[in-house]
């Protein structure tokens, strides 16, 4: 049995451009999305490179975990749509599209499908007869540890890592960032900024997540499935590839991005930790139910 090949990034230009995911077989290079060009090339993991949005997506598509729940269809109607509307095939665990739409939690009862979805579904198709096994990046995790730093975007400095502000997204020191950066020498700056917020967090935030997490399964709670998108302050949430109960304490606004800033608690773990995650993940909800004396 061939060895698997590793599913790494390519572009034409090797400091910028565009970069897609795929591999290079027997000195060929092979995409997700399909791209052809002899003069793709591997390039480093940490360079100003705008990743190709089917590239992103693919990947996802083969990483992701399905959420057991009520199963996977495979069909959704775009979200604000009837379920009549044409159906998208679901990225495995995400209520988003192949085609990048986001999509209803219901069913599609459509028998009509939607083009560029399989379009997308036909190239990691034809990719992985291609190329064969596959042996993918890790991704991002759950959520992190008390001592994850991140790198830095761009050719930078890989050797100091950095601390992530989830209210911003970027490093507290204001650097914009690129991924988990694990082994590196702590940025001193967000040092200094973390010791404060921690002061804070565990002072006051802290306690108030202990008591209300304490007899959780007690309280009178609806539990259903929906986009990370949709968490408030006072939910939990649970997700397939993670065996922690997380209570969201705080959720950064910051627009209509890809991803969701979270501060939760971790009862398993007495701690908090801030948590990045895509806004179309499919997580199971559970929201306290309010009663009226």
């Amino acid at each position: 049995m061939p060895l698997p090949l590793p599913l790494i990034r390519l572009s034409i230009g090797l400091t910028n451009g565009t970069a897609h995911w795929g591999a290079v077989k027997d000195g060929v290079p092979f995409t997700l999305c399909a791209t052809h060009s002899p003069d793709l090339v591997p390039i480093a993991p940490n360079t100003a490179h705008q990743m190709c949005q089917s590239c992103r997506r693919g990947r996802l598509a083969l990483s992701s975990t399905p959420h057991p729940g009520t199963g996977e269809p495979d069909a959704r109607p775009a979200a604000g749509t009837g379920k009549g509307a044409v159906g998208h095939r679901p990225i495995p665990g995400h209520l988003l599209g192949y085609c990048g739409k986001p999509l209803d939690a219901r069913r599609s009862s459509s028998r009509k499908v939607c083009a560029n979805c399989l379009r997308l579904s036909d190239s990691l198709a034809a990719f992985q007869r291609r190329v064969g096994p596959l042996l993918l990046p890790p991704d991002e995790p759950c959520h992190g540890g008390p001592d994850l730093l991140w790198a830095p975007r761009g050719r930078a400095n890989l050797v100091t890592g950095h601390r992530r502000d989830a209210a911003t997204g970027r490093a507290l020191c204001g650097q914009h960032l690129a991924g988990p950066n694990p082994g590196a020498q702590e940025c001193a700056p967000c040092r200094r900024r973390r010791e404060e917020n921690e002061t804070a967090r565990q002072m006051s935030t802290l306690p108030a997540m202990r008591k209300a997490a304490s007899g959780w399964d007690q309280r009178p709670l609806d539990v259903y499935e929906d986009r990370a998108g949709a968490l408030r302050p006072g939910d939990a949430y649970t997700r397939p590839d993670c065996a922690d109960r997380h209570h969201v304490a705080t959720v950064a606004e910051r627009g209509r991005g890809s991803h969701t800033d979270l501060l939760v608690y971790l009862p398993g773990e007495d701690r908090l930790t801030e948590v990045r995650i895509r806004r179309d993940r499919l997580v199971t909800v559970q929201r306290p139910l309010t009663t009226t004396e």
